[in-house]
């Protein structure tokens, strides 16, 4: 063991890199944003929210993340990957804080937002932050693995619930020491300077690559990018992306817990297994060297899909419920991590730009989202809801990358 201990201590290892990435992509994303919508049915009730206002604070979550992943990308430019991870993890814990002390609605919304915040900041410098610490041959794999931290957090989430059962805002304590955790690690690891302390394996062609795309204005390079083809379908298809998942993260449990009569034990274990499953969206990185990024992402939106619809014929059972759970889960981490990794082969100048951009189009898809489907449901039902979004999911089938994309 202690033969090992040094390279453990390296700030560019695998533990540390994939440790570090996964637990702060678990608190930003896992906890921090996509949790709310298991907490639902218990806020609903201890605030005497209707369902338009319980739609309207999950879109200020998603305004949060909008927001944040503008400011991400011009700090990592000026300044470091490591500042927007801390800040990101910085504002995740003090949101869950806020939700966990809230006495009244207008305290919860602000900790959702400012909790909703956290991704929007952490997450897109990490493609840098990859990009300097581990080879090229590492990154597509390391950076997969990375993004399915969001399923390790809505895997934590699930029993945390069930502990502090109807004193769930025990459960939003837990999550904030858990970020502030992520964001201690991340201080120690993160790179702090976007030049010079890239992988000593690094070729001289990416140092070269890299020096343009900082010495180029930010407006002037997407304004360049805009005109390819291949950017537009990427950019188009984040959005409709979003605009659909967003739907079932908030409302997924709200549904089966009115339609099904779901004790909330079941409720939790059905959020459990969409957070388990989405481990298998670790594999992206793999999936892509081996089929390329258009067929995976093909297969991947007419599954998730499937997973959407079949969530409206649930019968009393778990077990539709269950293979939805299963399906969505792990088509959504896969879905993420394909448009990830085709961000960053689209933008290799500027990796953290292109990810900013393109998690900031899925983000302006469920900013919206949610409180289109909370005022439909007051006007028709959910269930028509939820058949509606899986329609147009498969509209994603119309913007699939024309160029065969196979690593970052």
């Amino acid at each position: 063991m202690s033969r090992y201990l040094p390279s453990l201590l390296e700030r560019n290892s695998p533990f540390n890199v994939i440790g570090t990435g996964l637990l702060i992509v678990a608190s930003t994303y896992g906890l921090s944003r996509y949790t709310y919508g298991l907490f639902v049915p218990a806020i609903r009730d201890d605030f005497n929210l209707d369902q338009a206002k319980v739609g309207a604070i999950g879109s200020a979550s998603y305004l949060g993340y909008l927001l944040a992943t503008l400011v991400s990308p011009i700090l990592v430019r000026r300044f470091s990957p490591r500042l927007p991870i801390i800040l990101g993890g910085m504002t995740a814990t003090l949101g869950m804080l806020l939700v966990a002390l809230a006495g009244n609605p207008l305290w919860l919304a602000l900790g959702v937002t400012l909790a909703g915040c956290s991704p929007g900041l952490a997450y897109p410098p990490l493609s840098d932050a990859i990009k300097q610490l581990c080879r090229a041959d590492k990154r597509s794999r390391y950076y997969a693995i990375i993004n399915s931290g969001t399923s390790f957090g809505v895997m934590v989430s699930g029993p945390l619930a069930l502990i502090a059962g109807s004193r769930w805002q025990l459960a939003w304590l837990c999550f904030a020491f858990i970020a502030l955790t992520a964001t201690l690690w991340n201080l120690l690891i993160m790179p702090g300077s976007t030049r010079g302390t890239a992988h000593h394996t690094s070729s001289l062609e990416e140092h070269s690559d890299r020096l343009p795309a900082c010495q180029e204005p930010m407006l002037m390079l997407l304004r360049r990018k805009l005109k390819d083809k291949l950017v537009r379908r990427l950019l188009l298809g984040a959005l409709l992306f979003g605009l659909v998942t967003s739907v079932y993260w908030t409302f997924s449990v709200e549904l089966i817990a009115g339609n099904n009569r779901l004790s909330e034990t079941s409720s939790v274990i059905f959020w459990m297994i969409v957070g388990i499953a989405g481990v298998a969206g670790g594999l992206a990185g793999d999936l892509v060297t081996r089929f390329g990024l258009a067929r995976i992402l093909k297969w991947a939106t007419l599954a998730i899909a499937t997973s959407i619809a079949s969530l409206t014929v649930a019968s009393e059972g778990m077990l539709m419920l269950t293979i939805s759970a299963v399906v969505f889960g792990a088509t959504f981490i896969l879905i993420t991590a394909l448009y990830g990794i085709w961000s960053v082969y689209c933008f290799p100048e500027a990796p953290s730009l292109g990810f900013g951009l393109t998690f900031f189009l899925i983000s302006a898809g469920q900013l919206v989202s949610p409180s289109l489907a909370g005022v439909g449901a007051d006007l028709w039902k959910m269930t028509g809801v939820f058949q509606v979004t899986a329609i147009v999911c498969l509209g994603i089938l119309l913007l699939l990358p024309t160029q065969d994309v196979r690593s970052i």
